[in-house]
This record gives C-alpha cells, sequence and structure tokens, in this order.
C-alpha cells in the first residue's frame, strides 16, 4: 500500500501559526480540534547508542516509545511514571526491553533533550464534511525558552489531489525541513549548540600528510583531552561503567603516543606527562578493574551450577563493597588539586602556538619532519615488531609472550588509528579489521589469564571456617576451572589468528601502503 504523504515546514514565529489557520478557513472549510500540550522527553545513551541504531527513545503522556528516526513505532510503546529513566533493566518485561538489551547493554539511557509542545490540530472538511486532509500547527518551547514553530501537513488516504492543493498553499510559509520526529530532536538540540552524535569515543582527527609533526600530534592529544573532559562528571556522578571506560582508553592512547611519537614535544615535556600519565592510568585501574567483573557477573553465574551460585553471589556482594571504596577515592582524586594541575598544564601547553621555531631550541632536525613520513616510520616499526614477536611464538611459548605481543598490537592499533586520516580510507580500514581479529584473541586470553590471577588471590584471602566462606571457595574454585580451560582453547586458537594477520595479502598491504606513502611524502 502506498505510504501516504506528508510534509513540514518550519515557520519563523508563533504570529505564522495563526496567521496559516486565518488563510486556511477563509479558502477551505476547517474543524479546529483543542490544543493539546504535551512534554516530549528524549532519552539515549551517552555515546548515542539507539541514534546510531537508527533509533529514537522518547517519553510522552507517561508512555515510553521507540521508534525510527521517522517516529515509526517499532515495538508498542510502554506505560511508566514521570520519573527520569535510568537503565534498561529497570523498565517492565516488554519487548520495547528487550529491544534495548543488545543495543545499550552497560549503558544508561541519559535525558538528551525535553521541551513541552503544543499542537493544534485542524482538519481540512470536503463539502461532505469529509477529512480530506489534516494540518499540525505546532509550537516547540525547548529549554532555552524560545518558541519554534512548524507546520504539517499530513495526506488522508483517497485525497491525494487536497494534499497537492494544500501544499501548494503552504509554500508559501516558512521553509521545508523533514516531517520525522528525528527533527524535533535535531531542533530541540540545536537551541543548545548541541547535534545527535555529538559524542564518540572513536578516534576521529584528520591530519595532512604535510602537517608539521608537532602541530600534528598536538592535535592528536587535544582530542583524547577532550573525550577525557568529557567523561569527568559522568565518572563523578557514577552514572555508568563506560565514562571511566573511555576515560582510561583515552589515557591509554596519550600514553601509547608519548612513547610512540618520539622526539616531537619538547623532552621536559615528554617527561613529565609520561609520568602524569601513568600516574592517571594508576588512580583509574582498581576501579575499572571492579567494573569489569561486576559486569561479567552474569557470565560468571552461567558458568557454575546451581548450587554453586549462591557462593559467587556472596562473592560479588564482596566486590560491590570494595567498589564503593574505590569509586570514593577515585571521585577524591579526580577532584584533587593534583589532578586538575595535570589537566590545566596539559591542555596549556597543547594550545600554546610555538613562536619559535624548535628545530633552533633544540638543534634537531624533527621540526622540519612532515608528519606523513613521521606516521610511515612509526607504524612500519610497529607491525614489523608485532610480526617479529608473533612469527616467535610457538605451543610451548609462555604466557608472558603473549601478552607482550597483546601490548604490542595496541600500539599498532592506536598508532594506525591516530594516522588513519593520512591514508586510503579503506585500506586502514581493512587493516585494522585484520589486527582485531589478533587483538580480539590475545585480549580474550589476557582477560581470562587477569580473572584467574584475581580469584586465586582472593581464594587465598578467605579465612576459612564459616559455611559462607566454604561455598564462595567451592563457587570461586569452580569458576577457577571453567575460565582455565576457556583460557587454553583460547590459546588453540591463537596460531589461526596470527596467521590471518600475517597473511602473505595482510604483510604485503601493509609495506605497499606505508612505503609508497612514504615516498610519496618525500
Amino acid at each position: 500500500m502506498k505510504t501516504l504523504a506528508q510534509l513540514s515546514r518550519q515557520l519563523p514565529d508563533p504570529s505564522a501559526l495563526q496567521e496559516l489557520a486565518d488563510q486556511l478557513e477563509k479558502k477551505y472549510t476547517v474543524q479546529d480540534a483543542p490544543q493539546q500540550p504535551t512534554i516530549l522527553t528524549f532519552y539515549d545513551s551517552f555515546d548515542w547508542r539507539l541514534y546510531s541504531e537508527n533509533l529514537l527513545c522518547f517519553q510522552q503522556n507517561n508512555r515510553l516509545y521507540l521508534t525510527d528516526l521517522v517516529g515509526r513505532e517499532r515495538v508498542p510503546s510502554l506505560p511508566i511514571s514521570g520519573e527520569r529513566l535510568g537503565f534498561f533493566q529497570l523498565l517492565p518485561n516488554s519487548a520495547l526491553k528487550r529491544k534495548l538489551a543488545p543495543v545499550l547493554e552497560m549503558r544508561i539511557l541519559l535525558l538528551q533533550s525535553s521541551f513541552s509542545q503544543t499542537t493544534r490540530q485542524l482538519r481540512i472538511l470536503n463539502k461532505d464534511k469529509k477529512t480530506v486532509a489534516t494540518i499540525l500547527l505546532t509550537e516547540l518551547i525547548p529549554e532555552n525558552n524560545e518558541p519554534l514553530c512548524s507546520v504539517q501537513l499530513h495526506e488522508v488516504r483517497g485525497y491525494e489531489k487536497w494534499f497537492q492543493r494544500l501544499e501548494r498553499d503552504l509554500e508559501k510559509f516558512g521553509t521545508p525541513q523533514p516531517c520525522t520526529r528525528e527533527q524535533d530532536l535535531k531542533t530541540a538540540l540545536a537551541t543548545k549548540g548541541r547535534t545527535p552524535l555529538d559524542y564518540s569515543s572513536k578516534f576521529s582527527v584528520t591530519l595532512k600528510p604535510d602537517m608539521d609533526a608537532l602541530t600534528a600530534t598536538k592535535t592528536i592529544y587535544r582530542d583524547l583531552l577532550a573525550i577525557m573532559r568529557k567523561n569527568e562528571q559522568g565518572i563523578l556522578d557514577d552514572l555508568d561503567s563506560e565514562f571511566l571506560h573511555d576515560f582510561r582508553v583515552a589515557i591509554r592512547r596519550t600514553r601509547s603516543g608519548l612513547d610512540m611519537i618520539k622526539n616531537v614535544l619538547e623532552p621536559k615535556i615528554s617527561t613529565r606527562f609520561k609520568e602524569e600519565f601513568r600516574f592517571l592510568g594508576k588512580i583509574t585501574g582498581p576501579m575499572r578493574d571492579l567494573d569489569v567483573y561486576l559486569l561479567m557477573e552474569d557470565d560468571y553465574k552461567v558458568r557454575l551450577p546451581d548450587h554453586l551460585q549462591k557462593g559467587l553471589s556472596y562473592f560479588f556482594t564482596d566486590l560491590v563493597k570494595q567498589w564503593k571504596d574505590e569509586q570514593q577515592k577515585l571521585a577524591q582524586a579526580l577532584q584533587s588539586s593534583r589532578y586538575r594541575t595535570i589537566i590545566k598544564d596539559w591542555e596549556k601547553y597543547l594550545d600554546h602556538k610555538e613562536t619559535v621555531p624548535r628545530k633552533k631550541k633544540q638543534g634537531k632536525a624533527q621540526q622540519s619532519v612532515t608528519i606523513g613520513t613521521m606516521a610511515n616510520s612509526i607504524i612500519q616499526k610497529r607491525f614489523e615488531r608485532v610480526l617479529r614477536d608473533g612469527q616467535a611464538i610457538d605451543s610451548n611459548s609462555p604466557d608472558e609472550s603473549l601478552h607482550r605481543l597483546r601490548i604490542q598490537g595496541k600500539k599498532l592499533r592506536y598508532c594506525l588509528e591516530f594516522f588513519s586520516s593520512l591514508y586510503s580510507k579503506n585500506e586502514v580500514k581493512l587493516l585494522i579489521k585484520q589486527l582485531k581479529l589478533l587483538q580480539n584473541n590475545l585480549g580474550l586470553f589476557n582477560d581470562l589469564s587477569v580473572q584467574q590471577d584475581m580469584l586465586n588471590n582472593y581464594l587465598a584471602g578467605l579465612e576459612p571456617g564459616s559455611s559462607k566462606v566454604k561455598k564462595m571457595g567451592a563457587a570461586i574454585g569452580g569458576l577457577l576451572t571453567n575460565l582455565y580451560h576457556e583460557q587454553q582453547h583460547v590459546r588453540t586458537e591463537f596460531e589461526a589468528a596470527f596467521n590471518q594477520f600475517s597473511s602473505q595479502e595482510n604483510v604485503a598491504l601493509y609495506r605497499s601502503l606505508f612505503a609508497a606513502e612514504q615516498k610519496t611524502d618525500k
């Protein structure tokens, strides 16, 4: 069946609403319905996971809707109270909850925009008093209290010519805009200088091959610092675990940059901030470790038979207590004078424009090196290191060798991401995809190793005697066995993962891409 037509036009001010209604009433028979005031509140995760999946979640008239960007319901709406939403787990069992689960995962639903909206419906009638078109006059009051007005025209099936006639009448009013629920969100966000997808943890910096290395490097660090700053409040407010995750990834990327991009920053700056970011990694580590374990609770439980799961509950109760202590310590650390000084000094340095060429300052030629040339050298070096270390690993190699390869792989990943804008998008995307397969294997192997170490240490610290401790011991013992067997299985998959990474095609792509770019840059 043909989709009914509709259109929307943005009007200049509230007076245009009445002017338009008056003109319609002069030309047509209009039935005017009472105005309908409502509050429309849009929710999404901090990193816009729903919008990224072409979904909109909003509350209107005490119902929660999940629609596509046009506004068509993807699942039945849900009655809810007027309180703000939180984690999807708190919603009643429903199709809407099941739809949200795999998209949001551990992220909380945050209020992205809320506004009041008054809608006046005009029905256009023919001589038989039948409705031949519907017009909605809407006044939207966003948080800045500056009203935004629009008119929508909706076709009624069987009366296409009436729609076309009214469409021509409306042409002199306002400017066309999409007639979608997404447009409501965009309009409201624009009043605050925001747009959908205005935060992403993905690294995205545009560099040019002929940029001097210092300018390019500062650009990279500024982007990472911005990610840290955007996540600070979410950590302090304890909204969800991913604020700290993104914060720590930005720290790790900065540390890797300071380690890999050598002789660009002044030596005293590089030395100081390597130490400062090492400190930031250290103070955020315990809390993140506990976040990860707590997120694993359901996964751990399904690994055990029912009669052992009670003991694991005691274990997680204890972890929650530890987590609260660490959360308090971290909040204090992020509000400390040392943290504020680190961030302030780093930001000041990155924003400072060099007035004296560093070539003269240091007596070195690094200032004249372009980021294009430097990126080729760094990536080639990191790639050859991963290749060499991986080829040296066999079935008898100690676990530590895989751990070291994991770290080298992470550095290669970071430098590919730092410099991706200098190369063919599709080719870098392919290289990262191949690298991720290897990283997934190494990462899972390492995670299982770390988890076993933690559980063994926890087990060793239990004081025997009580029935509760016996149940915890049995549960953790069972879990250790399960994790060990999984780790052994993951270990057997390493060879295939590495063979794929080190395939002739992949090696050739690395060497040709970066060698070719290097020649061009010279």
